[in-house]
């Protein structure tokens, strides 16, 4: 819908006007082809809600929504919206923005139907000199708590931080100075929906915008409003005169001042907007946490047998090897491996042996009772057990309780050629690590012994010291 503007209201009569059935990914698409900050859904002339750049964000972050979702079911219903008559104030105007934490006011006539839209933009569009205080520094105003992002942050972790913490754009920071260095912006993220990016892969660094156009927190908000009208654009990053990232300004928060009132509760209000954002933010932490932790215990232990798996072993690996390279400590490895268990598999079938392994898992973890000690899962039936800051002697004491714990465990096994029971293979292998080798060969040296003790009639365990010289390959 384009109507003509008229340059003494605030009223954009030019707007983007859709279907409540058209899909959220056409709906993207037509928005990024006119540039518009949000969709006023209508049907049979008939105001129904409105989508905006921000729910574009919000489900970003659930992509399979973009594909089978309408307007219908995504956009906002209970829409705010303004008669005529009511758009002449534009003090008023600027509070209700404030009010309702909103930026777009669908403007209806008589009959109910929509004629434009007010947003911060098209007021501050008929902002004249004297409705702006020059002496009002942008320090008093502007939003100190930046969200940010870094340079190889992918366009879907950038569009999670805007759903997350409900702002419209995240500054890029130089990773060692925390310097910004670029901006992405809700329309950015309906732009790169138009260009079919790839969310999950595209770096923040290969689509932000830069070179950044910033200011000082001592300069003006008049100033502010002259270089956002040169840049066209709604919002800029604050720097320190050492370049360090200071805050931003919206043009919503400039709005702010044109209510005299305003002007004296400013910070006021500010803060107590300020601990809201704080308690929900912190309410989202929360959760955010719990999706961690949940997260990282599935990438981190095996979903059979609930030890760690072999991502994490190699992971403490190396983090033990540097440490203990670093101290002149011995570390102790043993492999393990459950004797004949494809002949196990075959008498009693996948779920008994599935039962097994995890009984097996069980009996390493009683054989390990220092909480510096790991076991891990390898693969199949194999496990790895690591032992930081452990000799011989004391390797060959956890393989003696080893064998113990599963004999105890009695478990049939009557494909076995040794008892009529469960048994284990161990390779024992301790060295002191230094800084020329790495623990892949203390992994190898381990799987070596244990094939001799497979060699030996299984149920045993072999052992070798490395401790007097260096790991070489």
């Amino acid at each position: 819908m384009i109507l003509s503007e008229n340059p003494d209201t605030p009223i954009q009569k030019s707007f983007l006007s859709l279907p409540p059935s058209i899909s959220i990914k056409k709906a993207i698409e037509m928005m990024a082809e006119s540039r518009a900050s949000c969709a006023i859904i209508i049907e049979n002339k008939k105001l129904l809600g409105i989508f905006t750049e921000r729910d574009v964000v919000r489900v970003t972050t659930n992509t399979n929504l973009v594909e089978i979702l309408t307007l219908a079911e995504l956009m906002t219903k209970e829409v705010i919206t303004l008669k005529i008559s009511e758009t002449e104030d534009i003090f008023a105007l600027s509070r209700l923005f404030s009010r309702n934490r909103i930026r777009h006011l669908p403007v209806i006539d008589e009959q109910n139907q929509v004629v434009g839209v007010v947003t911060p933009h098209s007021i501050r569009n008929l902002l004249k000199p004297e409705y702006l205080l020059r002496y009002v520094r942008v320090m008093e105003v502007m939003s100190q708590q930046v969200i940010y992002g870094l340079p190889s942050d992918s366009i879907l972790v950038v569009a999670q931080q805007m759903a997350i913490h409900r702002i419209s754009c995240v500054v890029i920071v130089e990773p060692q100075t925390l310097s910004p260095i670029g901006i992405l912006t809700e329309r950015d993220v309906v732009r790169f929906h138009k260009l079919n990016l790839d969310f999950t892969q595209v770096p923040a660094k290969d689509v932000m915008s830069t070179p950044l156009s910033t200011m000082y927190p001592q300069d003006s908000l008049w100033s502010v409003h002259q270089r956002m009208q040169e840049l066209n654009v709604r919002r800029l990053v604050i720097t320190h005169a050492t370049g360090e990232l200071a805050g931003i300004v919206t043009q919503t928060q400039m709005l702010k001042m044109l209510d005299p009132t305003e002007m004296y509760h400013v910070m006021e209000q500010m803060q107590g907007i300020i601990d809201q954002q704080t308690k929900e933010l912190q309410q989202l932490n929360d959760k955010l946490q719990i999706a961690n932790v949940e997260l990282e215990h599935l990438s981190s232990v095996d979903e059979l047998t609930q030890i760690l798996n072999r991502r994490q072993l190699n992971q403490f690996l190396a983090h033990e090897w540097e440490r203990l390279a670093n101290l002149g400590k011995p570390l102790s490895l043993i492999m393990c491996d459950v004797d004949y268990f494809k002949a196990y598999n075959d008498t009693y079938g996948h779920l008994a042996g599935d039962e097994c392994l995890i009984k097996i898992a069980n009996a390493l973890r009683q054989a390990t009772r220092q909480a510096s000690d790991l076991v891990a899962r390898y693969g199949g039936e194999e496990f790895v057990v690591v032992l930081p800051n452990t000799n011989s002697s004391g390797a060959e004491r956890v393989a003696k309780s080893i064998l113990n714990e599963i004999k105890n465990l009695e478990i049939p096994h009557s494909s076995s050629k040794i008892t009529g029971y469960v048994t284990i293979s161990l390779g024992v292998a301790t060295a002191v690590p230094d800084q020329t080798s790495s623990p892949a060969i203390l992994l190898q040296i381990a799987d070596n012994l244990l094939y001799q003790s497979k060699q030996q009639g299984r149920n045993t365990y072999c052992l070798e010291v490395l401790e007097a010289h260096p790991l070489t390959t």
